[in-house]
């Protein structure tokens, strides 16, 4: 058996029912052990600038709603067992929807530079535990951080390398002692403060608006861009909508409140608040707990990054056309490993997490929009299957390739984005930039799209369901 065919379920091809391996139970686990990562903490912390009612709100109302729009696209990967790049062809043709596999590979690529910066804080209060060495925020802790980085990123690149049921099992384990770690935190600051005390914390200057945490959490959030690469993996529809939904809502938003609690905590007990430290191990070690929690802490960025790791891979295979997907994933273990350091160079780590946030949410909002307005409202929810799959010809080749309705739609979102975000900030801070986005590209693929609709591509795409 050649290695493409052998490897041939982790490429681009369809993965028929027989090879869905996926259930309910596999779907919640691995969307809410990708959930309860230390990003989500970490972005909690920052949130609770704006209090803890603030949060709760997002987690319990915000964050549910934002995600149906995103566990629709998981349903679309599981119809037609297609990946996330194979699932944006009819939108934006054969040929650019190579731009979402660029796109996802520049994503989730970044993805663990951002995990591994904060396991490795834990690395060093491990190291401080082990052999003395300096821990975070002590003088002289940039190399033991730098060694916790590389462990990290060559420890999580070769798990990748495995592939999505190694994947599968790695959540599990790491879902469930995160569950009992973020338990255990929650104890902590109840026994220490009452319930009172952290909902009425607040700071005087949060520094920022609601609005721009949203379009943050929209970053946050909409950029698990390897949903269909996973959501065709499952059995059922329900698994690959409502348990990805769930799993990554409970995962992702209780992880959001924890990350606000164990900050807050730590400013009622210092009587300062400062969201640098919202990584989960200043939190920790402010809060007196021990070695098991930064081991925890490890593990479970690991597990996070190597579901992120797969997913880029995917991109790489869509936008590279690369054959190989074995090739694919070698090759984002090696990338990852010199991304990683990145955070390094930069003033502060929050400032370059709200910059990361910021630029991945302008590529996937009116991504998103313009596949599910062309899927839901153009084409009624009807593909066609066969040409879905084909890298040249078929009615999603547009003749070169390119469906400008779409790429135009797109362009259009990402102008809007970064416009707001930069051109005019203060617009953003009330309106916030993700909302005009999603109206501007979503509003102009529906009047392109009617208004251009070509006639061969229609017949043939209507006609299968």
């Amino acid at each position: 058996m050649s290695d493409n065919k052998k490897y041939s379920e982790y490429g681009l091809e369809k993965i028929s029912t027989d090879k869905r391996t996926y259930g309910f139970v596999d779907t919640v686990w691995t969307w809410f052990g990708s959930g309860i990562n230390t990003g989500s903490w970490f972005f909690g912390g920052m949130a609770a600038a704006l209090g803890m009612s603030f949060v709760l709100q997002y987690s319990l109302l915000w964050l549910p709603l934002m995600m149906i729009p995103w566990a629709a696209i998981g349903y679309i990967g599981y119809r037609y067992g297609a990946t996330t790049v194979a699932v944006s062809r009819p939108c934006l043709g054969a040929k650019g929807g190579r731009m979402t596999g660029l796109a996802q590979f520049m994503v989730l690529i970044g993805w663990p530079s951002v995990n591994s910066y904060i396991a490795a804080i834990s690395l060093t209060f491990v190291f401080s535990h082990a052999w003395g060495w300096p821990a975070y925020g002590e003088p002289g802790d940039t190399w033991p951080l730098v060694i916790g980085i590389l462990l990290t990123a060559v420890v999580q690149g070769v798990i990748t390398l495995v592939g999505h049921e190694a994947i599968r099992y790695l959540e599990r384990i790491s879902g469930i002692l995160l569950l009992i770690l973020g338990s255990w935190e929650t104890y902590i600051v109840f026994t220490q403060w009452d319930l009172g005390e952290v909902m009425s914390f607040s700071i005087d200057d949060p520094g920022h608006t609601w609005a721009f945490y949203i379009d943050l959490a929209f970053g946050f959030s909409w950029t698990w861009a390897q949903i269909a690469d996973f959501s065709r993996f499952s059995k059922t529809s329900k698994g690959a909508t409502v348990g990805t939904w769930l799993g990554i809502n409970i995962g992702q938003g209780w992880f959001m409140v924890i990350g606000a609690l164990g900050v807050i905590g730590v400013a009622l007990q210092t009587g300062n608040f400062d969201a640098n430290n919202s990584d989960p191990s200043s939190t920790m070690a402010a809060l007196g707990l021990g070695l098991v929690s930064f081991l925890v802490l490890i593990f479970a960025t690991i597990s996070t990054n190597v579901t992120v790791l797969y997913g880029a891979g995917m991109g790489v295979v869509g936008s590279l056309n690369v054959r190989n997907p074995k090739k694919a994933l070698l090759f984002v273990a090696l990338v990852q490993l010199a991304l990683c350091f990145a955070p390094i160079f930069y003033s502060s780590f929050l400032g370059y997490f709200e910059a990361f946030l910021n630029v991945i949410g302008g590529l996937f909002i009116p991504l998103w929009t313009v596949i599910l307005v062309d899927y839901l409202l153009i084409r009624r929810g009807r593909l066609n299957e066969q040409d879905l799959f084909r890298e040249q010809g078929g009615v999603y080749s547009y003749g070169n390739g390119w469906n400008m309705v779409g790429v135009t739609s797109l362009a259009l979102g990402l102008c809007v984005y970064f416009g707001l975000s930069y051109g005019f900030p203060g617009i953003a801070a009330v309106t916030t930039a993700s909302l005009p986005t999603i109206l501007v590209s979503g509003v102009a693929y529906y009047l392109l799209g009617n208004s251009r609709v070509n006639p061969v591509e229609s017949r043939a795409a209507l006609s299968k369901v």
